[in-house]
């Protein structure tokens, strides 16, 4: 009976070390991997903010789609177009700021805290008003065909109509073109909506709501922690029955989960990252557009370490707290024997 209590505790302190160590990883990545400051800082890192130009140029691809307002002009330009002039617009700490503003109502939509996410499109309106809109222009018809006699003459009568052909017009007629265009694009900018909507979905909790089943599953990571208290009772119940008998178990099982905590904090983060990136890429778990979640998915790696980091330090202070009881129960040992006539 002795030996199959023992044994049973054994199995317990072994379920205990496995569970104690994905416990403790999948609780750090639940907490840092939805988290709108852990991808900034990875952004910042891997100099990732240079990809907002192609974010914003797909909402307003979309807007412009979806707009039967907008001007031909704008209808007509492609999602490269919208990339480059938005690069052309935007500084850099403006581009920085958006992606900023991106990130928090990603995370604020994943984390129930509001049902959709959206851009401000103001710095660009601002932009498009100034030179920067005319720069922007400019490029465009430069990248064009060259204008024929009948595309001149209709690109003229439209500029007094907020039209605007696209093609390559000769240098001599820029000139000639600029006070029009410089009229027209405060009016392309007026009709530019001051945000899009770049995540939007049904309100949280309803039925289709394609979050629910995500927090299903960071449900389950947040309460993976309590799963190794089970096996620490266990033990107490099969082979725990004096204090010795108890830092000794306990002991060791604090040991080896807390060593194989920094093990895999230490050299996991390729298969966290590996694990974290499937998750963003699965857009019916981790509902977010695809420019974004691929920008997000190569930040994988640099959150893996971020997540890890805390598992690390977890790891040393349980192995430590581990090896306290190991020689707490010896002392314990030699109290009781001592004490024998």
């Amino acid at each position: 009976m002795q030996t199959i209590r023992k044994t049973l505790a054994a199995v317990c302190a072994v379920l205990f070390v496995v569970s104690a160590v994905l416990g403790l990883l999948l609780f750090n990545m639940e907490q840092k991997a939805f988290s709108s400051a852990t991808y900034k800082q990875a952004f910042a890192n891997q100099g990732l903010y240079q990809r907002m130009p192609a974010i914003l140029a797909a909402a307003l691809t979309t807007s412009m789609t979806e707009n039967i307002n907008a001007m031909p002009f704008l209808s007509a330009l492609t999602l490269e177009d919208w990339q480059n002039s938005i690069a052309l617009l935007l500084p850099p700490e403006e581009l920085q700021a958006l992606a900023d503003s991106a990130l928090d109502g990603t995370f604020d939509y994943l984390n129930g805290k509001t049902d959709s996410a959206v851009i401000s499109l103001v710095p660009v309106k601002t932009h498009l008003a100034g030179q920067g809109g005319m720069n922007v222009v400019l490029q465009v018809l430069s990248r064009q065909p060259a204008c024929t006699t009948e595309q001149l003459t209709q690109m003229a009568l439209g500029l007094f109509s907020g039209q605007v052909a696209l093609c390559n017009p000769p240098q001599e007629a820029v000139g000639l073109m600029a006070p029009f265009i410089q009229s027209q694009l405060q009016s392309m900018a007026g009709l530019l909506p001051d945000q899009v909507t770049f995540i939007s979905g049904a309100a949280s909790g309803t039925p289709d709501d394609p979050r629910l089943r995500l927090n299903l599953v960071r449900t389950g990571m947040k309460i993976t922690l309590l799963v190794p208290l089970l096996f620490l009772f266990g033990m107490v119940v099969f082979a725990a029955h004096t204090l010795a008998d108890w830092l000794t178990w306990w002991g060791w099982s604090f040991m080896f989960a807390g060593g194989g905590s920094v093990l895999i904090g230490l050299f996991g983060s390729p298969l966290v990252g590996g694990i974290l990136r499937l998750l963003i890429l699965n857009q019916g778990a981790f509902p977010i557009p695809p420019a974004l979640a691929a920008s997000i998915s190569e930040t994988a790696s640099a959150v893996a370490l971020e997540m890890l980091r805390p598992v690390l330090v977890e790891g040393f202070i349980l192995g430590f707290v581990g090896l306290g009881m190991v020689i707490a129960a010896m002392f314990v040992s030699r109290r009781s024997i001592a004490r024998l006539p």
